[in-house]
């Protein structure tokens, strides 16, 4: 139960960065919950969420310069169960983020998303789809940062373009 919830918290935390319209809220009944969480499993929850707490550790060895690389494991698996208790506790981060995410999609949607999750390129999805997704995002901020100059320059020519209309008399002519 516990990886099942850690794996709904990942899943509906993925699913707030998706544009996806809402279908028609439906009640979460257990065989609904189920559906989700059987999701959230295709999805690999989990090990997003280890993936999450590997990925921080070096903020934590920030704040706490005592954790020797030796002790770092040991540490991390702390975190991890820490994590995943809150996450799975009665109240916790699963059971409000649960009911959220059913009513985005309706049953025969859950049911179509875990066979795509569970089918190989469903698997490689996640397994690469972080990876390209910050691939892409460093290639966009590029391409923006190139763009800075030329962007600034039409910004300043659309101004000057506006303050000279706007300094037209009625009447077509221009005061000077």
């Amino acid at each position: 139960m516990l990886t099942r919830n850690i794996r709904v918290a990942v899943l509906a935390a993925c699913l707030c960065c998706a544009a996806v319209a809402p279908a028609q809220a439906e009640e979460l009944t257990p065989a609904r919950r189920q559906e989700v969480l059987r999701l959230v499993e295709a999805m690999g929850g989990k090990e997003l969420i280890m993936q999450f707490v590997h990925q921080n550790m070096n903020t934590v060895k920030k704040f706490r310069p005592d954790i020797t690389p030796e002790k770092a494991p040991l540490v991390e698996r702390e975190i991890s169960a820490m994590v995943s208790e809150k996450i799975a506790a009665p109240g916790g981060l699963a059971e409000q983020l649960l009911p959220v995410f059913a009513k985005r999609f309706t049953p025969q949607e859950l049911r179509e998303l875990t066979a795509f999750y569970e089918s190989p390129t469903g698997r490689k999805v996640v397994s690469v789809m972080p990876g390209a997704m910050k691939e892409a995002r460093d290639v966009a901020q590029r391409m923006a940062i190139g763009m800075i100059p030329e962007l600034n320059q039409r910004v300043t020519d659309v101004l000057k373009r506006d303050a000279g209309r706007s300094a037209e008399a009625p009447g077509g002519t221009t005061q000077q």
